[in-house]
């Protein structure tokens, strides 16, 4: 077993396979929202969020994730028609999704890529007077990892 927590690595693997897909420049995580804006440069942003419902087997040594992967587009408004720009940036990031080969943390199952949420308006932390529009693209899947102390597996 990693020392890494698997949904630490579920993380890791889909920044890459997204940054591989529209630049890493562009794909940052959730916390990211939280320790200051985004420079304009960074437009269009691809912000990942991962959680997980943990169901744990201890008798079989084995637990269970239900993993959601909420992947937030979003682009400035002062672009021309940004909801097209998102639109453009769903495609590309559907067709890395669905060329995911092998994203390193071992078997999933149950693997689904949900519908666009309609886009929000939002204000830009860097910009005061301005607002981005955004959407959100799930994705959700089932890992199961074995572990002969289910403790070690958990977020403290």
């Amino acid at each position: 077993m990693s020392d890494v927590h698997i949904i630490t690595q579920i993380r890791r693997a889909f920044k890459q396979l997204l940054s591989d897909a529209v630049g890493a420049k562009h794909v940052h995580n959730f916390s990211r929202l939280a320790t200051g804006g985004f420079q304009s440069d960074q437009y269009p942003l691809v912000i990942l969020a991962v959680t997980d419902q943990l169901q744990s087997d201890q008798e079989h040594k084995q637990d269970t994730y239900n993993v959601s992967v909420d992947i937030k587009i979003s682009e400035s408004a002062s672009v021309t028609n940004p909801e097209e720009q998102i639109d453009a940036y769903r495609l590309t990031i559907q067709r890395a999704l669905a060329k995911r080969g092998d994203l390193g943390f071992g078997r999933y199952f149950n693997w689904r890529v949900g519908s666009l949420s309609a886009p929000d308006f939002e204000p830009m932390a860097d910009h005061q007077d301005a607002v981005a529009v955004a959407a959100i693209l799930p994705v959700s899947f089932t890992i199961m990892v074995p572990t002969a102390d289910p403790t070690k597996n958990l977020n403290p």
